[in-house]
């Protein structure tokens, strides 16, 4: 198991959603098995995108870079990209709560 800090197929989602999406990504958030710690080789990477507002670019634009990875690096990304109004008012949804619980701002 290899941990989220040393991971170089994290790095380069990191910046390449960083690069991409520039101010409109606000914060990712890891969680599941990676971000527990008891993923096993071939563990996806599970990821909450929170941005300024989600459109079909930029849901096109985290397609691609997930694309890229899964090619690059046989390493599957799901992504899931909220809007940061939504984020506030899904505060209390069970979902968005285990993401907070166990989950690790990158």
């Amino acid at each position: 198991m290899t941990s989220f800090r040393d991971d170089k197929v994290l790095e380069h989602f990191l910046r390449e959603i960083r690069n991409r999406l520039g101010e409109h990504l606000k914060e990712v958030i890891l969680f599941g098995s990676r971000a527990r710690g008891d993923n096993v080789p071939g563990s996806d990477y599970d990821c909450l995108a929170v941005l300024d507002e989600v459109s079909p670019r930029t849901k096109d634009i985290i397609d691609e870079v997930a694309g890229e990875l899964l090619f690059q690096y046989n390493a599957l990304f799901s992504i899931f990209p909220l809007s940061e109004e939504e984020h506030k008012r899904r505060v209390y949804d069970p979902f968005l709560r285990n993401v907070h619980k166990e989950g690790i701002m990158l």
